[in-house]
Formats: C-alpha cells, structure tokens, sequence
C-alpha cells in the first residue's frame, strides 16, 4: 500500500480546486514491502515503509528498521482535541513551516494526517499517511504537520538519543510569502513607451507569484549581501545542477556595448536551456509570455532570484534605475544562444507547450527542465 501524494498550495488547498494524485511512476524505487523514496520531480530524501501495526510480524520489522538506523527512543502522541493540551495552539505550531536538525520519524498506528514537505522547487508535496504508515523525513527539509477531517492520529515517535524536538521556523525573508518584496508580476500594456517604464495596464492587474510557477517559472528570495556564504544559494545550485557561475554588470559604464547589447536583450527569444539569474544589485524586468500569448512584466530586485524554463519565449530590459548586477548560473559550459521568435519547430519549445497544455488540463504545474 502506498501513501497518497499531490500539491497542494501554501494554504494546504488542492491546486487548480482538484486533487491530482501524483502518478506511481513518480515514486521512485517503490517497494511496498520495503523502503522507498517519495519524490514528485526530483529526490525528496522522505523514506517510508508500510508496517501493519495489527500484525505481529509488524513488531519484528519495526524492530529491524529500529536496530538498523539508531532509533533507540520511543513514545506515542496522539493528536485529537481530546486528548492533547492546548490542542488549537500545539496544531497551529505543526502547521507552521519548519525543519529539525534530526530527522523526524513518525509511524502512524491509527487514524490520519498530511505531512506537506519542500521540493526542490519549493513547492508543496502533500503526503497523506494513514494506519501503517511510516516515514522518515531528513534534517533540514521545510515541512508542516496537519490533521486531516477525521480530526485524529496517533503517531510513534521515534528518535536516535533523546529527543530534540525544537522547530527553527523557516525565516520570512526565506518564505515564498516573502518574495513579493523582491519578485513582482503584472500584465502589460500595449504601450510603445520608453520600455523601461513599468507598462502596468490601466487598471492594473497583479499576477500571484502562483501564476508564475503554473508558467514553469521557478524563484526564490535570497541573501544578495552575503551570497558567497549562503547555504541556500549551495543546496539550489547542487540539487538543480547549476555548476557554472559568473556576474553581469548590466549598464552604460559597464557593460561593453551596451546599447547593442540591450536591443538584443529585448529582442523576443527563447533558448534551449533554463536562463537563471540572481539580482545581486540593482533590478530590472524579465517579459514572459502566458498560455494566451500575453506579455508578463516579472520585476526583479535585489534578493530574487528566478529561472525561466528552455523553450519559454521571454525578453529582459532594465528598468529606469538603468542598472542590475545579476549572477548568472548553468548547469555545466554556458550556452547562451538566444533563438529569435519565431523557433517553434525546437523540441525545447514543444515540450514546454506540451507541459503547458497538460496544466491546463489540471496535471501539476509545469516545471522547468
């Protein structure tokens, strides 16, 4: 038997108003009778077995996984408005995101409850545990804790040592919440005006940073002033591969032909892999095209970070500060061949339509390759 597992959104509701359970073939390794590894695009790290907790033999396997990997404590929670204190506190407290520096490892002997965990787009994955169910998630990986409508679980807990149960919330600058400050979106006017104006249309229409992730458009808000020693920074760049990195001074004093440059920059383009930028300094605009063909204006400051998927048609211009310093990353020797629109005929560009297509239909959002 194997858990249950889809997105959801920040608020823990079903994406698209539909729950769209991520097929088989995306848990990698599956074993029901051993361990496995959930994932939805990429490895998680959360391990998981199923152990009747009604059949003797169950106790003998708990026991084996117990000796196996250190799991020398042991109590029993359970979670219902009955029989734990302070109940709306303590359940608000597991909702809120977090991560331990030790693993967290619950079994579930009876009723159910959703664990939502990060993935490597720092997106949510939802996975419904329910009576036999055991999983482990790793140190260090943002997740939350609920109860489902049935309003109760009792849960193992296990630990190797003595516990430690402290939760270092996930910093607001961190949070995907956080990023509005740094990475903004709106539809655009048809305006010929000087393109470093913000061309809002009039009224303006704001686009949910959601909306860009259904795009295949993937961000974060990071810590510009001390890149070289981010930890966040190193584990996107080794989970997404990106082994490349230099820095662009993008304006008039800086940049060798500059106004050369900038007319090509503007020039509607896609190219054959992701283009990744990280705003150090400065800002500017990255227009991207929606499924109606629509120009997106995403502004971009210092602190954001975003990746725009290969075969995305998009453009980039600065603003009217006139500068942006960006750290531009890769995933091996940088290509940085643009494909003027029209290239529709480049397998890059047909599979990113045909990821669009199928969020259309109600599939998980698109993501970048």
């Amino acid at each position: 038997m194997a858990p249950e597992v889809w997105m959801v959104g920040e608020e823990g509701e079903d994406l698209h108003g539909t729950r769209e359970l991520l097929p088989l073939s995306k848990l990698e390794g599956l074993d029901l009778n051993g361990l496995s590894v959930l994932k939805s695009t990429e490895k998680i790290g959360v391990l998981y077995w199923h152990l009747d907790p009604k059949k003797p033999e169950s106790e003998e396997e708990l026991a084996e996984i117990r000796k196996e990997r250190g799991y020398s404590y042991m109590d029993l929670i359970e979670i219902c408005p009955d029989k734990l204190e302070n109940y709306e506190e303590m359940v608000r407290n597991f909702f809120r995101e977090h991560m331990h520096a030790d693993e967290e490892i619950r079994y579930c002997l009876e009723g159910s409850g959703y664990f939502d965990v990060r993935d490597k787009d720092d997106k949510w994955v939802r996975i419904w545990i329910k009576e036999g169910d055991m999983i482990v998630l790793p140190a260090g990986i943002y997740h939350r804790f609920t109860v489902d409508n049935a309003n109760y679980v009792k849960l193992m807990r296990l630990f190797i040592g003595e516990p430690v149960w402290t939760a270092y919330n996930r910093p607001q600058e961190d949070h995907p919440d956080g990023k509005v400050e740094v990475i903004e979106a709106w539809y655009m006017d048809d305006s010929q005006e000087d393109q470093r104006l913000p061309h809002n249309r009039e009224p303006k229409e704001f686009i949910p940073l959601e909306k860009l992730s259904e795009l295949g458009i993937v961000s974060w808000r990071l810590n510009p002033d001390n890149w070289e020693n981010d930890d966040n920074l190193k584990k996107i760049r080794e989970a997404r591969g990106y082994s490349y990195m230099d820095i662009c001074d993008v304006c008039p004093e800086k940049l060798p032909n500059y106004e050369t440059k900038i007319k090509n920059f503007f020039e509607e383009h896609l190219h054959t892999d992701e283009e990744i930028r990280y705003c150090l300094e400065g800002s500017g605009y990255f227009d991207v095209r929606d499924q109606n063909d629509q120009w997106i204006r995403v502004a971009v400051k210092k602190g954001g970070m975003i990746v725009l998927p290969a075969g995305m048609y998009h453009r980039f211009t600065l603003d009217s500060n006139n500068y942006i310093k960006a750290m531009r990353l890769f995933v091996g020797e940088p290509v940085w061949t643009p494909y003027n629109r029209p290239h529709d005929h480049l397998p890059e560009r047909k599979e990113y339509l045909d990821k669009l297509l199928k969020s259309e239909t109600g599939n998980p959002p698109v993501e970048a390759r």
